[in-house]
């Protein structure tokens, strides 16, 4: 399964985006001003983990 983000966790500084190796993320405005994590290529994802290891949030799993 691809990777999640809990949108009530994410604080939208981008680790994940940075980290991820297929471009799986996104940056969203979440309609309230606040930026947040989105899997926007969930096809993409390899489920390697370095989303889930770089946010210091604790706000992706993968299952």
């Amino acid at each position: 399964m691809p990777a999640k983000v809990d949108p009530s966790k994410c604080e939208g500084i981008g680790a994940c985006k940075e980290s991820c190796p297929t471009a799986v993320f996104e940056l969203e405005d979440d309609g309230k001003g606040n930026l947040k994590s989105v899997v926007a290529r969930p096809d993409d994802c390899i489920e390697c983990g370095l989303c889930v290891d770089a946010c210091p949030m604790e706000a992706i799993t993968i299952e």
